[in-house]
C-alpha cells in the first residue's frame, strides 16, 4: 500500500494491517415480511444478533412499482432518494413520502443535503446539478453538458451567501460552484484522467475518488492536502464505485472494491516537503493537516458501503472469495462472456458484516433483497444517519415545525441507523435495542437475565442504558411477574418474593393494589407468606386490611420474630390492632419457650400503646423492664395507670439495681433512691399509701423499702402503718429500729415491746419502756442484760428521775464497776457522798483511789470556774455601765433649720409662749410649748426659777441671787439655770409623743394575738407606767433624723 509514488518513502502507517478476511460458511437466512417489519432470523439461537433489520413501509412501495432507486443519502431528519427516472424524493424514516420533484430527465447519480436540512442538491446523467430549497422556492440549476456523477453541498450552504457546492463526473473535473459579488463562477479544483466517482464534504474538507485515488482538499487553505492511491492489486476503478464515509472531521473510511482503509488527519506545526504531496503557502502560519492511513486490509468481498458501529467496522458487502479471485487487477477480459452473463444473472445476496479492530469478523447477516440475483455491487448503497439530538434541530428552528406540518406522523431517529439501498427496496438497520434484547431473552426463557438487563439500563449502566426508554413500566412488570411465576412453580418462593418486590408497581392505583394482593394470596396458597411479608408496601400504597391481617395471623403462628418486626414497622392504619392484640394474648398462653413469651409481651405492650390502654401497656413494660418507662409515667402523668402496679414497680427497681442476680447486695440507701420507689413516694396523692401497702403485703421486703423511703420524706404519711413498720425494721434492719422508735409517735408501745421481746432487742426495749414510764424495768434491762454502766447512767440522766438515781445507787453499792462509773460519770446528777456511804466496809473496789481523786479534782474545778465567771460578769457590768454614763453625758447637736415635729415650724421660730426647745434621747425635738402641759410650762420657765418661793426650788432661788461680777459668771449662771430647769421638767416624766404613738400602734396590733390574760396584764402594766397626756387633735409627723 502507498499514498503515491512521490511520497511513499516518507509515509508512516501506524497499526497497518494488510490481510485477507475469510468469510464464514453460514446458511443463508431469509427476510420474511411480517407487517411493516422484516426480521432477520438465524437458525443458530446460541448467539444473539447485534443488528435489527426493517423494510421501510409507507408508500415507498408504490414508488418502486413505477421507478427504481439509484442513490440515497440520510440526514438527521429524513432520507433523500434519487431515482433512475430523475426524481428526487424526501421520505421519512418509516418510508412515507414527504416531498417529491422531478429534477432530471435521466438517472440521478448523487444527492446531498446541507447540515441544516434546508437544501437538497442532485446530480444526474443529463449533465445538470439542481439545488432545491425544501422550505423556499429557491432553485439553482447548473448545466455542465456532460454526465455528473457526484455532487456535495457546502455543509453550511444555507448560512453562507456564497452558496457553494462541488460536483464532478465523466469530464474528470472537480468543479466548485459559488456566488461572488460580481456573479456566479465555477472553479476547477482538480482534473483527473478518469471520471469523478464520489464526493463527500465534511466541515472544511472535501474528499473525492477518481482513477488516481482518493483526494483530500482543504477549502480554508484552498489546497489539496493529500492523495491516497488505490491499493495495489485492486480491480479497475471504473468497475466498482469507491465508498467514502466521514466518521468525524479527522477520520475517513474508504472502501474501494475489496479493500478497506482508515485515514486519520493530523496537524503539524511546520511546513513539510512538497514531495510528500502536501502544498501550502509560506505565509500561512496555521498548522497544516497531513493524512495517515492507520488501518488497511483486503477482503474477500466487494465493499458496497461502510460505517463504524461502536468499535467495529460495519461493511455492506457483495460476493465472496471466488468472485474476487476471478477478477484481475486491471481488466476481466480473461473471463469468458458466458461466465460473465451467468454471474450477472445469478448474483449472490449482499451481506452486512461486522468486523472488529483486530480484523476479525464478528457477525455476518445475509440480506436477500428483492431481485438481488440481477443486481451488481454498484446498484447497492449504504447511508448512515446519526442519532437525533436536540442540538440538531436547534440549528434550524423552522425545520422542525415545517417538517412536522408536512408529515405529522414522522419520527426522529433516536439511535444510530444505517439504510441499505437497492433499486427496489430500502431497509433500515439499527443496533438491537433493549426491547429486542429482552424479546430475544424471553423467547428463550431467560427471564432472569432479561430482568437484570432492564434494571441495569434503568440505572443508567451497561450497554443498554441508552435504550432504557424502549421498555415501559408495564412491560417490565409483565416480564418480572412471568419470571416470578416460573420461580413459584419451581418452589423457589424466596427468590420469587424478591422479584415481586422489584417489579410490582408501588403506585396507589387500583391496578397496582390488585397486582400486589393477587401475588400475596398466591404466596398464601403455598404457605410462603413469610417470604413476601418483608416486602409488602405500606407507605406509598395501602392494600386492604384483610391482606395485612392475614399475613400477621400466619406469622403469629409460624415466625414470631418476623411478626414482631412487621407489627412494629407497619402503620397503625393498616390493620385492626384490637383484633391482633387478642390473637397475641391467646398465643401468649400457648407459647412454650421463654423467648417467645418475651417477644409476645413486647408486642402486647406496643399494641396497647397504640390502643391507648396505658394500664395494660405499663404492666407489660414493667414486666419487660423497659428502659425509661418510669420516666414516661412522670412525663405523661400516668400515675392512675400505675396505681395498682406497686409490686411491679419495686421489681423494676430490683432489676435496675441487679438484685435479680445471685449474690447481688445493694445498700438500703440505693434502694430508697431508685426511680420506682421514688415515683411511689413522690406522688402519694395519686398513688395512695394504703393502696401501695395493700399490694406489698405479700412481699414484706419491698414493703419495708417503701415505708422506709416514705419515712425519710414525711413521717406523718406512714403513721397508719407504724406498727407494721416496727415489725419490718425488726425483721430486715434492726439497726434502724431504735431511730424509728425515737422519731415516730404513732406506733403502739405494747405491740412494739412485744416485737422487740420476741427478737431480744434490748436497746429498743429499754427505749420503749422509758417511753411507757417503766424506767425501773428499763434500767434493770440495761444493768442485767447489757451490763453497760455508761448506758445505764446515760439513761438515768435522760429520765432525770431522782428515784431512778436512788435505784441505780442502791443497785450499785456492791458492784465495784458500777460504783466507779457513778463516781466518774455521775457528775452533778448524783451525790458522790451518798454513793461512798453505801459502799460496804469489806468491799474491795479496784480504782477507787483514782475515782475519788477525780471527784475531788472536778469539785475544785467547778469552784474555780464559778469564781472566774463571777469576776468576768462583774467586769462586763462595770464596763457597760461606764459606757452608758458616757453616752448619757454627751450633748446633742441641734440645727436651727430643723422642724418641730408637732407644729412643723423651724425650731428658731418660737411660737407665742415658747422660749425653749426640748430634745429626747430618741432623737425627736419639739418646742416646749408643743408638748408640755401649760401648768408644767409655767412652773418651769426660766423667769419663775428666780422669782419662785417654792420650797422645792429654794436652792435655785438662792443661786439666782448671787451677784454677777463678770460675763463668765453670767454664762455659768445661765447654764446652771438650764440644768435646774431640765431637772424640774424630768420630775413630770415627759415622754416623746412620736414614740408613744408608735408604741401604742404596735400594742394595738399585737393585742389581737394575745390571750385574755396577757391582754389584761399588759393593760395593767401600761396604766401604771404614767402615760403622757397627748392632745387628741395633734397630728404628729413621722420621726426625722437628728444630727448629733
Amino acid at each position: 500500500m502507498s499514498l503515491s509514488d512521490a511520497d511513499a518513502e516518507e509515509s508512516v502507517f501506524s497499526g497497518q494491517n494488510d490481510q485477507l478476511v475469510s468469510g464464514k460458511d453460514l446458511e443463508q437466512p431469509t427476510l420474511t415480511n411480517s407487517g411493516d417489519e422484516d426480521e432477520f432470523s438465524d437458525e443458530e439461537d446460541d448467539e444473539e444478533p447485534a443488528l435489527r433489520y426493517k423494510r421501510l413501509g409507507g408508500n415507498v412501495h408504490a414508488l418502486f412499482e413505477k421507478d427504481t432507486a439509484s442513490t440515497l443519502t440520510a440526514s438527521e431528519r429524513f432520507l433523500v432518494l434519487g431515482t433512475h427516472w430523475g426524481n428526487v424524493i424526501i421520505i421519512d424514516f418509516e418510508g412515507n413520502e414527504v416531498k417529491k420533484w422531478r429534477a432530471h430527465s435521466t438517472t440521478v447519480n448523487s444527492v446531498s443535503v446541507d447540515i441544516d436540512n434546508e437544501y437538497v442538491a442532485s446530480a444526474g446523467d443529463d449533465g445538470r446539478v439542481v439545488v432545491h430549497g425544501l422550505y423556499t422556492d429557491d432553485v439553482t440549476i447548473v448545466n455542465y453538458s456532460r454526465p455528473v456523477k457526484a455532487v456535495a453541498l457546502d455543509p453550511y450552504y444555507s448560512r453562507k451567501a456564497s452558496r457553494r457546492f462541488v460536483s464532478g463526473g465523466t469530464a474528470g473535473q472537480l468543479i466548485m460552484y459559488e456566488k461572488k459579488w460580481f456573479g456566479k463562477s465555477d472553479s476547477i479544483l482538480f482534473t483527473s484522467a478518469g471520471p469523478i466517482q464520489t464526493i463527500r464534504w465534511q466541515e472544511n474538507l472535501i474528499v473525492w475518488a477518481c482513477d488516481e485515488g482518493v483526494q483530500i482538499y482543504n477549502t480554508d487553505q484552498g489546497t489539496r492536502i493529500s492523495q491516497i492511491a488505490r491499493p495495489e492489486g485492486s480491480p479497475r476503478p471504473d468497475l466498482y464505485t469507491c465508498r467514502l464515509h466521514w466518521k468525524d472531521s479527522h477520520t475517513l473510511l474508504i472502501g474501494w472494491a475489496n479493500f478497506v482503509q482508515v485515514v486519520v488527519l493530523k496537524e503539524r506545526a511546520q511546513q513539510q516537503s512538497p514531495a510528500l504531496g502536501f502544498t501550502g503557502t509560506d505565509n500561512d502560519s496555521r498548522p497544516l493537516l497531513y493524512a495517515e492511513v492507520s488501518v488497511m486490509y483486503r477482503t474477500d468481498f466487494i465493499v458496497c458501503g461502510l460505517a463504524l458501529y461502536r468499535d467495529n467496522f460495519l461493511v455492506f458487502t457483495y460476493g465472496d472469495h471466488q468472485m474476487i479471485e476471478g477478477i484481475t487487477a486491471e481488466d476481466d477480459t480473461q473471463i469468458p462472456r458466458e461466465e460473465q452473463q451467468h454471474r450477472m444473472r445469478n448474483a449472490p445476496p449482499p451481506e452486512l458484516r461486522m468486523i472488529d479492530r483486530n480484523i476479525e469478523e464478528v457477525s455476518s447477516d445475509v440480506l436477500p433483497l428483492e431481485g438481488f440475483q440481477l443486481l451488481q455491487p454498484n446498484d447497492y448503497g449504504l447511508a448512515y444517519c446519526a442519532a437525533h439530538s436536540s442540538s440538531a434541530s436547534a440549528k434550524s428552528p423552522r425545520l422542525e415545525n415545517e417538517f412536522d406540518d408536512n408529515n405529522a406522523g414522522a419520527q426522529t431517529n433516536e439511535a444510530d441507523t444505517w439504510f441499505i439501498l437497492s433499486p427496489k427496496q430500502l431497509v433500515s438497520v439499527r443496533p438491537r435495542g433493549l426491547a429486542d434484547h429482552v424479546q430475544w431473552l424471553t423467547e428463550r426463557g431467560n427471564y432472569q437475565q432479561a430482568l437484570a438487563d432492564i434494571e441495569e439500563a434503568y440505572r443508567g449502566d451497561g450497554q443498554w442504558a441508552m435504550y432504557r426508554n424502549q421498555i415501559k413500566a408495564a412491560e417490565y412488570q409483565s416480564i418480572g411477574q412471568a419470571y416470578a411465576q416460573i420461580l413459584m412453580d419451581g418452589g423457589n418462593t424466596a427468590e420469587a418474593a424478591k422479584v415481586c418486590t422489584r417489579v410490582l408497581p408501588r403506585t396507589n392505583t387500583p391496578e397496582a393494589i390488585e397486582a400486589w394482593e393477587s401475588w400475596i394470596f398466591a404466596f398464601a396458597e403455598t404457605s410462603s407468606l413469610h417470604e413476601i411479608s418483608p416486602y409488602i408496601p405500606t407507605a406509598t400504597m395501602q392494600l386492604s386490611s384483610t391482606v395485612y391481617e392475614m399475613v400477621l395471623a400466619f406469622l403469629l403462628t409460624s415466625d414470631i420474630s418476623e411478626f414482631k418486626c412487621l407489627v412494629f414497622s407497619w402503620p397503625a392504619s393498616l390493620f385492626n390492632a384490637y383484633s391482633v392484640v387478642l390473637a397475641v394474648e391467646d398465643q401468649y398462653e400457648k407459647a412454650a419457650s421463654a423467648e417467645d413469651k418475651q417477644s409476645l409481651k413486647e408486642i402486647m405492650a406496643f399494641l396497647y400503646d397504640r390502643l391507648n390502654q396505658p394500664s395494660k401497656s405499663l404492666r407489660c413494660h414493667l414486666e419487660l423492664f423497659t428502659d425509661g418507662i418510669l420516666s414516661r409515667v412522670r412525663r405523661e402523668n400516668l400515675f392512675d395507670a400505675i396505681r395498682d402496679k406497686a409490686e411491679l414497680v419495686l421489681c423494676y427497681d430490683d432489676h435496675s439495681l441487679g438484685l435479680d442476680r445471685d449474690g447481688a447486695e445493694v445498700l438500703l440507701q440505693e434502694r430508697c433512691e431508685s426511680d420506682g420507689v421514688q415515683l411511689l413516694t413522690d406522688n402519694t396523692d395519686a398513688i395512695p399509701c394504703a393502696s401501695v401497702v395493700k399490694q406489698l403485703v405479700d412481699t414484706p421486703e419491698h414493703l419495708y423499702v417503701y415505708l422506709h423511703t416514705l419515712l425519710t420524706k414525711d413521717a406523718h404519711l406512714g403513721a397508719p402503718f407504724a406498727d407494721l413498720q416496727v415489725e419490718l425494721y425488726a425483721e430486715y434492719n434492726p439497726e434502724k429500729l431504735l431511730n424509728f422508735l425515737r422519731i415516730s409517735t404513732y406506733y403502739s408501745f405494747d405491740k412494739a415491746l412485744e416485737i422487740c421481746e420476741e427478737r431480744n432487742l434490748v436497746l429498743e426495749m429499754v427505749f420503749i419502756l422509758g417511753r411507757m414510764g417503766d424506767n425501773h424495768r428499763a434500767l434493770m434491762l440495761i444493768i442485767d442484760q447489757l451490763r453497760d454502766v455508761p448506758r445505764a447512767i446515760e439513761f438515768a440522766k435522760e429520765q432525770n428521775d431522782p428515784e431512778l438515781w436512788n435505784d441505780l445507787v442502791m443497785y450499785s453499792r456492791d458492784k465495784p464497776e458500777f460504783i466507779i462509773g457513778l463516781l466518774e460519770l455521775g457528775g452533778t446528777h448524783t451525790n458522790p457522798t451518798k454513793v461512798i456511804q453505801n459502799i460496804p466496809p469489806d468491799l474491795q473496789i479496784p480504782g477507787i483511789r483514782r475515782a475519788l481523786t477525780n471527784v475531788l479534782h472536778d469539785y475544785h474545778l467547778q469552784v474555780e470556774l464559778c469564781t472566774d465567771c463571777k469576776h468576768v460578769l462583774e467586769g462586763d457590768c462595770e464596763l457597760l455601765s461606764d459606757g452608758l454614763r458616757r453616752l448619757q453625758h454627751q450633748g446633742m447637736e441641734v440645727e436651727c433649720d430643723q422642724m418641730c415635729l408637732v407644729c412643723q415650724l423651724p425650731l428658731e421660730n418660737m411660737p407665742a409662749g415658747s422660749s425653749n426647745v426640748l430634745a429626747f434621747w430618741c432623737g425627736h425635738i419639739f418646742h416646749d410649748k408643743c408638748i408640755l402641759h401649760p401648768d408644767v410650762q409655767l412652773k418651769t420657765q426660766m423667769d419663775s426659777l428666780t422669782s419662785s418661793t417654792n420650797s422645792s426650788s429654794v436652792d435655785v432661788v438662792k443661786r439666782s441671787q448671787h451677784i454677777i461680777h463678770s460675763p463668765a459668771d453670767q454664762r455659768r449662771l445661765l447654764m446652771q439655770a438650764k440644768l435646774d430647769r431640765t431637772m424640774m421638767i424630768r420630775q413630770y416624766s415627759p415622754a416623746c409623743p412620736v414614740c408613744v404613738e408608735y408604741d401604742q400602734k404596735k400594742m394595738q396590733q399585737a393585742r389581737t394575738g394575745w390571750s385574755p390574760s396577757e391582754r389584761k396584764d399588759r393593760e395593767l402594766t401600761g396604766s401604771s407606767g404614767g402615760a403622757v397626756d397627748i392632745p387628741e387633735q395633734a397630728d404628729l409627723p413621722p420621726m426625722q433624723t437628728l444630727e448629733i
